[in-house]
């Protein structure tokens, strides 16, 4: 990670409702409480649980989160390459950082729900082509945030004497983020194009593992590895009492799909939890995007603020 990097920590935001009181009361908590960013999925159904049929698409979202809050920073992990035209992408991305005054966290990826591909009628090639794809798409994105007419042709994607007009605030670009592990390409990528590498809480000699070879693939190609940020997605389950603990988490396990993985859990009482945390800032991650099992709970937001934020920054 870059070696003035502050420790930060994003929140992620429900999008399996439709009442904007609500979102708008879950953004300005955070914001008050001083979390870093707000952050969002690009899914369109089943997903973080099977039963999740309703699911706000990101960037509709993202857009009337930053009309809500006034500095708390927006993004989402991650945007799929496929789903989106890169260059559209592009426009939609210097948009919203003009509109919000440089809030953009810009995340990426290159897709893996087969469903959604399927069943919104996109093609699903291999892993290795789609992050081929996602590739070409961040230079054709960087391209039009970066230059005053931009044109490429490549195996997926061409430009001719394109323009994207207003720029984005942020210069050279907001922040891109790629998440995964990868080892040949995924993390290759992240050496090639992104400013922060995003993983979960695996365990630490398997974290250690991938990110000694992101450090590898900076290096062959002649970057330095410090100069990639380490952020972690982290699903926090923590209360005062342990059987209070397992109360949350006995909720959450019944929702099944992603919060089946319990392996990927950061839990406990918040000393516990403050300690496993540590853990990853002791190995470069300076980062942390909360997911909560019920993010509505606005105590449970501001427990996490006192206890476990307020200890380690």
């Amino acid at each position: 990670m870059p070696m003035s990097a502050p420790l930060r920590f994003g929140l992620r935001l429900p999008q399996d409702g439709t009442d904007f009181g609500e979102l708008r009361e879950i953004a300005q908590t955070a914001e008050c409480l001083g979390f870093h960013s707000l952050w969002l999925f690009d899914h369109f159904y089943h997903f973080p649980s099977y039963n999740t049929v309703s699911v706000l698409e990101p960037w509709t979202l993202m857009s009337v989160v930053a009309g809500a809050t006034s500095a708390i920073r927006i993004g989402t992990l991650v945007f799929c390459n496929t789903y989106r035209p890169p260059a559209l992408l592009a426009k939609m991305a210097a948009t919203l950082d003009v509109l919000s005054g440089g809030r953009l966290e810009f995340g990426y990826g290159a897709g893996w729900h087969q469903e959604e591909f399927v069943g919104y009628g996109y093609d699903f090639p291999s892993a290795a082509t789609r992050i081929r794809q996602m590739e070409e798409g961040l230079t054709v994105i960087k391209s039009l945030w970066s230059e005053p007419r931009a044109s490429w042709a490549g195996k997926y994607y061409r430009l001719s004497d394109a323009i994207c007009e207003p720029k984005p605030v942020q210069r050279p670009h907001p922040p891109i983020t790629i998440g995964g592990a990868g080892e040949k390409l995924l993390l290759r990528a992240v050496a090639r194009h992104a400013d922060i590498w995003n993983f979960l809480p695996v365990p630490l000699a398997d974290y250690e593992h991938s990110a000694a070879v992101l450090d590898q693939h900076c290096r062959d190609i002649g970057r330095d590895p410090q100069t990639v940020e380490r952020s972690l997605l982290t699903p926090t389950v923590t209360a005062d009492r342990e059987r209070n603990v397992r109360d949350q988490l006995d909720a959450a396990t019944a929702r099944g799909y992603f919060w089946a993985q319990s392996g990927n859990f950061v839990q406990g009482t918040p000393d516990i939890v403050v300690s496993r945390y540590r853990d990853y800032i002791r190995r470069g991650v300076s980062f942390f995007i909360v997911q909560l099992p019920d993010v509505r709970n606005l105590k449970q937001i501001e427990f996490v603020a006192k206890n476990i934020i307020a200890e380690l920054v």
